[in-house]
């Protein structure tokens, strides 16, 4: 009887857990979701003030480039350029010029290299459903397509327009060769570092895929028919979006008056084709 009784009363065990098995099967794919989104909110909080400090320095530059485009310091001849110092309170003076040509190339590579390594965080998770998060992931989107979508140039005569592009695997290659690593901490290396390398007579990732950068940058023209032009002003709005999402305090006074001079991502470039540009995701 003992051993009836025993089974029996497993029997009834059996049949209550079975109920009770999608319930328990519901509160952990909650739970587990529930410990996704808190792990995408710890790396969002982590990587949110380099963020928005890298997007901010590198909204600045794009600003001054498309206020003085095409740009007097982001010449080739420039580049090849070695002043030893400053000679003049001008800006011509060649030491500013040369020094305005590579912190341009850090601002633009350490912005990507802060995108990577947030990227390569969240590799390993699920995408979070979360809107804030959405938007986030859409303006960088939009930044990625500024620089390597080739089919936004709408006019009729595209083929021949000058352009560049950088690829989404080139953007990626470049954030990467921004990444240093002291013991278990990754940052993005810092200016001065950056300036012995792309200056050094050797090899390095980050003097190789700076070149990309260059070629994206050097020797603007001017007129109608350089579409950088198009993209420096898409990627300039675009990072704009990206601060608003990231930042609390918004957009300040110079930033707010480029968003106005320079129109909204959905309005702007309506001169370069039949039709406005779209934000492309």
């Amino acid at each position: 009887m003992a051993g009836l009784r025993i089974r029996w009363c497993l029997g009834i065990d059996r049949r209550v857990n079975s109920r009770d098995r999608p319930k328990r099967i519901l509160f952990s794919r909650s739970f587990e979701l529930w410990k996704q989104d808190r792990a995408l909110e710890q790396i969002y909080q982590k990587y949110r003030d380099p963020l928005k400090l890298s997007a901010r320095e590198l909204a600045y530059r794009l600003l001054e480039i498309c206020d003085t485009y095409p740009t007097v310091f982001l010449s080739g001849r420039v580049f090849q350029s070695r002043p030893l110092r400053q000679e003049r309170n001008s800006n011509q003076d060649p030491n500013y010029k040369r020094h305005k040509l590579v912190s341009s190339l850090y601002r633009f590579s350490a912005f990507l290299g802060w995108l990577e390594l947030y990227r390569q965080e969240l590799t390993f998770y699920q995408p979070s459903e979360n809107p804030h998060t959405a938007e986030i992931d859409k303006a960088l989107s939009d930044i990625r397509a500024d620089f390597a979508d080739g089919h936004i140039n709408l006019a009729d005569d595209w083929d021949s327009w000058r352009d560049t592009l950088i690829f989404r695997e080139e953007l990626r290659a470049i954030g990467e060769s921004m990444i240093e690593s002291k013991g278990a901490t990754r940052s993005i290396i810092g200016y001065g570092r950056f300036v012995d390398l792309i200056n050094s007579d050797g090899i390095s990732s980050t003097k190789s895929w700076s070149q990309v950068v260059i070629n994206f940058l050097l020797d603007l023209e001017d007129g109608n028919k350089d579409f950088r032009k198009v993209r420096l002003q898409r990627i300039l709005l675009h990072v704009l979006d990206f601060i608003e999402l990231i930042d609390e305090r918004g957009l300040d006074e110079r930033l707010a008056g480029a968003r106005k001079r320079w129109g909204s991502t959905e309005a702007s470039f309506a001169d370069f084709g039949p039709e406005p540009v779209p934000a492309l995701a």
